[in-house]
């Protein structure tokens, strides 16, 4: 019996014309199951993936970009930018401590009225918007070359799966690269920081998320944070 994913495979041919994911192939975007099957077609762009201390493939934006894959050996943990096996948990349970995007996204996504149990992940897509990897604990440091692959890369995903709407999930993310989409965006906190749960006169982070992907927010304030 062949493995269910909670992904579908079916726009990786025109994700291979990216220019970025011919070098770094495990870091194409998530494109849930049902993406689309349940309300509008959802795109979320969080910030990056992480390699761990002690790794230098990705300290120098021009070295980065200028490989590929196959400068990765086993102990530079080429898994942490596979993008797909990290949000593929058939339970919906991500256990690393980095994770905790995923695990209160999931939460939110099921508040919002998605359907079931398990890994809600399957309803929509996902992304990060920098596709430079930063060291784990810290925030991306954004040079020159990281927004200019980050606008080609994300433009480049829009064309192919056609959301209906693109949530940044990053606030950082949403400063360096909304003005460069060629739709409009809406945006939140990061889910792993204290504005998720923090109160504003706008609501908490959580909130208007779900207002969003509920497709009741409405105005624009979520754009202020």
């Amino acid at each position: 019996m062949s493995e269910i994913h909670h992904y579908l495979q079916e726009f990786d041919n025109a994700f291979d014309k990216l220019l970025h994911y011919q070098a770094y192939p495990r870091m194409r975007p998530f494109i849930g199951r049902f993406y689309g099957q349940h309300g509008p077609k959802i795109l979320l762009v969080a910030e990056s993936h992480y390699l761990p201390a002690g790794r230098s493939l990705h300290l120098d934006a021009q070295r980065w970009y200028a490989g590929s894959e196959k400068n990765f050996e086993t102990d530079d943990k080429p898994g942490w930018i596979h993008t797909r096996n990290i949000i593929d948990k058939p339970d919906g349970q991500w256990n690393a401590r980095g994770h905790e995007i995923y695990r209160r996204l999931n939460r939110a996504l099921s508040e919002a009225g998605y359907m079931g149990d398990g890994n809600l992940f399957r309803y929509v897509a996902f992304m990060n918007g920098f596709q430079r990897p930063a060291v784990t604990g810290k925030s991306l440091n954004v040079q020159r070359e990281d927004l200019e692959v980050a606008k080609q890369t994300l433009n480049g995903v829009i064309d192919v799966i056609k959301p209906d709407r693109v949530i940044f999930v990053s606030t950082k993310a949403k400063r360096h690269l909304a003005k460069h989409l060629e739709i409009e965006s809406k945006g939140v906190p990061h889910p792993a920081c204290a504005w998720w749960y923090r109160a504003s006169k706008h609501g908490t982070g959580k909130e208007r998320f779900i207002s969003l992907v509920s497709g009741i927010y409405p105005g624009t304030e979520a754009d202020r944070y």
